[in-house]
């Protein structure tokens, strides 16, 4: 089963496609073709009966058609293909030449493989050209261990993507940096909220969200988004119950169903906040429960 690791990246680019192009041109560096529209495509990789082949996610970026050109459709001119990697798997070697020649053919424009990968070393082992035995295939391959927190609050509300993934990546405690996250999530529309933050809160320390908390009740933040929103929202038991599970599940960790009905019976909004920031640095269901306040109450 994917992990959250892996699928939230994905749900960002499913989201927003122009945040693929964001991260192509974090790697490049080098200006893209001229386009107008950046959209989501199919991600199947064949069209006939052969083996079954879907990528991760696909993104197109198009422009209108020129004068001499016939049809009035958007006119292809990249395709970025979205590989999350969180593993060495020697069989996407394979599978990744397929992908790229095959939406290649489908679409009549060039493209790009862009692999996300958590750390540097994973990034060293998909950097390597795939030898086709006619031609090679160069993965371009982005670290997430080696984004930069964004502290600059105008840069963040313009890149709200690559904000929330370099710090939930790189999480700090620099004032700074978490004043930068506000802006990119007061930029967010309430729709799109929710996923970024509890990437964010699944990832922060408790720290973090404590100063981050601060930070919002003395800039009289509004709590458009869902960041600390869900868990503060109205000061109601619900909202805190459903991001104390949210957040647990982003963690990979699960509670039995005495424990969840244990939390579920909790009315002290008091005792719930202080079991959201324990759900934020545990790392077992057990480290929700020692030593921490009665529940139930």
């Amino acid at each position: 089963m994917p992990s959250h690791q892996h699928e939230f990246p994905l749900d960002l680019i499913r989201h927003d496609p122009g945040s693929a192009v964001e991260l192509l041109q974090e790697i490049t560096g080098k200006p893209l073709p001229e386009f107008t529209r950046v959209r989501c495509d199919a991600s199947e990789a064949t069209s006939t009966a052969l083996t079954h082949l879907t990528a991760d996610s696909v993104v197109v970026c198009e422009r209108s058609p020129y004068p001499h050109e016939k049809g009035a459709d958007p006119v292809p001119v990249l395709a970025i293909i979205i590989e999350p990697q969180n593993g060495r798997d020697d069989r996407k070697l394979f599978s990744w030449p397929a992908y790229v020649a095959y939406t290649r053919l489908r679409l009549k424009c060039p493209v790009v493989l862009l692999v996300l990968t958590p750390t540097s070393a994973l990034a060293d082992r998909y950097s390597t050209p795939i030898d086709l035995g006619c031609g090679e295939v160069r993965p371009l391959v982005l670290a997430l261990d080696t984004l930069t927190p964004v502290t600059d609050e105008e840069v963040a509300a313009d890149r709200p993507v690559l904000t929330v993934l370099a710090i939930a990546n790189n999480p700090t405690e620099d004032e700074a940096a978490l004043k930068a996250l506000l802006a990119a999530l007061a930029s967010l529309d309430g729709s799109s909220s929710s996923l970024y933050s509890d990437y964010v809160i699944a990832a922060l320390s408790a720290t973090a969200l404590g100063s981050l908390e601060k930070l919002m009740k003395l800039k009289d933040y509004e709590f458009r988004t869902e960041m600390i929103g869900r868990p503060y929202r109205e000061g109601q038991a619900k909202g805190r119950i459903e991001a104390l599970f949210t957040i647990l599940e982003a963690r990979g960790i699960t509670l039995s169903e005495a424990e969840r009905e244990r939390v579920a019976a909790t009315t002290d909004l008091d005792t719930l906040d202080a079991l959201v920031r324990r759900a934020a640095r545990a790392e077992r269901a057990e480290d929700l429960f020692e030593g921490g306040p009665e529940l139930g109450r």
